[in-house]
């Protein structure tokens, strides 16, 4: 195995469900650790989500557990947006080219952006994240007839990734998330990227 640079290309600040997959989404080897810390300048809310209905076989999609039936639902995700006086406490993981690749693929719903100057500690490498796209924030509006929904898989997970970073920080993203605006249901993630 070829040995890890001294410094990764950056590091990709996790928010919500990528803090509970920091573990596998690290770069091999982990001499490069990922750093707790707080993104200024933002909140995090229920603002992004997938029309599962659209989604093929192949792509990432949700079905209902249980009855393994797919949903006519929009599934929202955490979302992070510009807020005067916000902090959105999360975990920066360190990239390479490669993985920084495998997190663009996975985050079809979200665009990155380099946010270095709003996270602190300040670190040696650009900090990037990953927000809504204006479809995916479009897609959390109500629509008649079709609900929006949240797995409560998803929610659970989260959560266990903040109790999981240490004193506090679970308490600190219930505190700084803003209320659940939709109804949480069981579902089940089947496709690539299934997270």
């Amino acid at each position: 195995m070829p040995a890890l640079p001294a410094k990764p290309l950056g590091y990709v600040f996790g928010y919500a469900s990528l803090i509970a997959d920091a573990r596998s989404l690290s770069l091999p080897g982990g001499e490069i650790a990922p750093v707790a810390g707080r993104l200024h300048g933002f909140r995090r809310l229920w603002g992004a989500a997938m029309n599962n209905w659209e989604q093929d076989e192949g792509e990432k999609h949700f079905v209902d557990s249980g009855g393994g039936e797919k949903p006519r639902i929009k599934v929202a995700y955490l979302d992070i947006e510009p807020a005067e006086g916000g902090t959105v406490n999360g975990l920066a993981i360190p990239v390479d080219a490669t993985l920084l690749a495998a997190f663009d693929a996975r985050e079809v719903n979200y665009e990155r952006l380099d946010v270095s100057a709003a996270f602190r500690p300040a670190l040696d490498a650009p900090v990037l994240t990953y927000r809504g796209t204006a479809a995916a924030r479009a897609r959390c509006r109500p629509q008649p007839g079709i609900a929006v929904t949240v797995s409560g898989e998803y929610v659970r997970r989260v959560r266990e990734g903040f109790a999981a970073l240490g004193s506090g920080q679970l308490a600190e993203y219930e505190r700084t998330t803003l209320p659940l605006p939709f109804a949480e249901r069981e579902l089940e993630p089947r496709g690539p990227g299934s997270n």
